[in-house]
């Protein structure tokens, strides 16, 4: 059961990969199969897989919780047998990272039940107080079981979410960036979470994304190449850009495009493909969008291309692409 649709493409491994995992674990947590949830949750954290894109096992483990948060017939009642839920895993493996992190999970997402998503002028006056009160519940749970659960990097990414909402200071803030990355350097959702406290929107600047996304590149460089250059803008354009990443933002194209070539030489699947050619389009280098549209060939990922530009599109600007080979 997940609470979400299968994808429906010619090259589906990615897709279908996260499908799987968040599944198993949306199943696992409903049947309150700790002991699985466990197994499942030490292997991916010890072993730091990843997917053929290169996203981490571990990653898609918590996604699949959040499908559990976020399914439609929520209400308090609901919330509540969570909160229930995953105090009784806590307490089954209390020198476990897992039930620690998804209990904080739970709270930050009942915070944000009650308060909603819409801008803060359309929130209703009365959600305010307990979604603090939820968010600061999560930050005292947190710390309170740090020495058994910082050891999983998404206990630093889930109190960068609270040092967002609670607007800490840039000190702060990037005291617990530099202690993540200091533990574990390539998990990339902690960048992520830096990121969303960085963009307009929460506390920062387009300048401060560039920054922080060059100083990403210097931690991971051995590694990663410029691969989280790009990673990084990836990701602020899925979240806050959009199709203004290469008008609004300060990234640089002629490095990201690096990038690009660094995550396609450890990771060169489809769906990275197909986002990086859409990339290509929109920067407006129709040299790089000509090669990864060939590179991709029949392995089209449809959800890629449900934005402007379409595959269509960036197919006949490029020019010397069949449409009928790709």
């Amino acid at each position: 059961m997940l609470f979400g649709l299968r994808a429906s493409c010619a090259a589906a491994g990615e897709l279908e990969e996260r499908w799987t995992i968040k599944s198993n674990v949306v199943t696992l947590l409903l049947a309150s199969d700790f002991a699985q949830l466990e197994t499942i949750a030490e292997k991916y954290r010890s072993s730091k897989s990843r997917t053929s894109s290169g996203l981490w096992h571990l990653t898609l483990y918590y996604s699949g919780m959040r499908e559990v948060w976020n399914a439609g017939f929520q209400d308090e009642k609901y919330w509540q047998g969570l909160e229930q839920s995953t105090l009784q895993w806590a307490q089954k493996y209390p020198n476990s990272p897992t039930p620690h992190v998804a209990h904080a999970l739970v709270m930050i997402g009942h915070g944000w039940y009650i308060r909603g998503g819409g801008y803060a002028n359309t929130v209703d006056p009365q959600a305010w107080e307990p979604f603090k009160r939820y968010i600061e519940q999560a930050r005292i749970y947190l710390e309170q079981h740090k020495a058994q659960a910082a050891r999983d990097p998404r206990w630093y990414e889930a109190m960068l979410e609270v040092a967002k909402i609670q607007s800490w200071s840039p000190d702060k803030f990037n005291k617990l960036v530099e202690e993540a990355l200091d533990r574990e350097p390539l998990f990339y959702q902690t960048y992520f979470a830096a990121i969303d406290f960085l963009t307009p929107k929460w506390h920062g600047s387009a300048e401060g994304i560039e920054a922080f996304a060059n100083q990403a590149v210097k931690r991971t460089r051995a590694q990663e190449g410029l691969g989280l250059y790009a990673r990084i803008y990836w990701y602020a354009s899925q979240t806050y850009y959009s199709e203004r990443l290469f008008t609004d933002s300060k990234v640089r194209w002629t490095k990201m495009r690096l990038g690009i070539g660094d995550v396609l030489g450890k990771y060169p699947d489809a769906w990275n493909l197909n986002n990086f050619a859409r990339f290509a389009c929109l920067a407006g280098d129709r040299e790089q969008t000509r090669a990864l549209l060939t590179r991709m060939s029949a392995n089209v990922i449809d959800p890629v291309w449900r934005k402007t530009p379409t595959l269509q599109d960036c197919q006949e600007w490029a020019g010397e692409v069949d449409p009928g080979k790709i």
